[in-house]
């Protein structure tokens, strides 16, 4: 059985033809043999049963079955070229869905604020975020843009950095007035570190510890929390914990102890042409981290 898109093209084939009633001219404007454009609409004819055209040596005329094929498919060309129209027209406008995923502490430090403040300059904007920490395949999954915190960004995307960061460790005022401040590394076995209970071994640039504590969560922004609270020390990604430092409310500790530097990349697929939208994102997302990493 004869495929769609190849009966659609000699549907177009014959529209031509039939505008231009000479299969030499026809030929010229769609750059293809004479004699394979003959035998396409002699093709066409056998699978319909019908007569389209009517050939002699000197002139090509339409049967009325060739009227009524011609008529459709200028009504088909018609809407073809609307449609390419429409697109082309909301391929200019900033407006429809966004959509991204994007880790949790970066969406709590700056992809909220910043998708906020897009659809305060293009109110018709929606956004569809997806939080969490699942590696998206943007190739194939429904994701315009994907923030990834990575030191080898994928090759076959286009990769923006955003920021660099460190984890740091850090305690309240209150525990630390409590318990003391560690002066080294082993003196993190002698306090309360707050973690994932299945991420106590804490990375540090050129040395590993095992850390202990009273209480373990599976989640970053409870692990905040309870470090503001004074119930311990957490060691966690410094652009989540620095306004929390400025505001104080937590103290660094062991600053000249960090982990090794990583960086969060804006990533998305290679586009031929991309969309007004999703341009003036990607150049509004620069702007934003330009302007919001203090």
């Amino acid at each position: 059985m004869l495929k769609p898109h190849k009966r659609f093209e000699r549907y177009h084939l014959f529209s031509v033809v039939a505008d231009t009633l000479n299969f030499a001219r026809a030929a010229d404007m769609l750059g293809i043999s004479k004699s394979y454009l003959s035998t396409q609409i002699s093709n066409l004819e056998k699978e319909l049963g019908v007569s389209l055209l009517l050939r002699t040596t000197r002139h090509v005329k339409l049967t009325a079955a060739g009227h009524q094929v011609l008529q459709r498919m200028r009504q088909v060309n018609a809407s073809m070229a609307d449609l390419e129209k429409n697109l082309a027209q909301t391929a200019g406008e900033i407006t429809g869905e966004i959509s991204i995923t994007a880790p949790v502490l970066f969406s709590q430090r700056f992809l909220l604020p910043m998708c906020s403040a897009f659809q305060q300059q293009h109110p018709a904007i929606r956004f569809d975020l997806d939080i969490g920490y699942q590696t998206e395949n943007l190739a194939s999954s429904r994701f315009d843009f994907a923030i990834r915190a990575t030191n080898t960004p994928p090759a076959n995307m286009v990769a923006k950095k955003l920021l660099s960061y460190q984890h740091i460790c850090c305690a309240s005022p209150e525990y630390l007035a409590k318990f003391g401040q560690p002066k080294q590394l082993s003196d993190l076995a002698h306090h309360h570190c707050l973690s994932d209970p299945h991420l106590t071994q804490w990375q540090f640039e050129q040395q590993t510890i095992n850390t202990q504590g009273n209480l373990g969560i599976n989640d970053n922004l409870l692990l905040i929390q309870a470090a503001v609270q004074g119930l311990g020390i957490i060691k966690l990604p410094d652009f989540v914990l620095t306004p929390l430092i400025t505001q104080g409310k937590l103290v660094q500790v062991l600053p000249d102890q960090s982990s090794s530097q990583r960086d969060i990349y804006l990533v998305f697929p290679h586009l031929p042409k991309r969309s007004a939208k999703l341009q003036a994102f990607i150049e509004h997302t620069n702007q934003f981290m330009a302007n919001h990493q203090t």
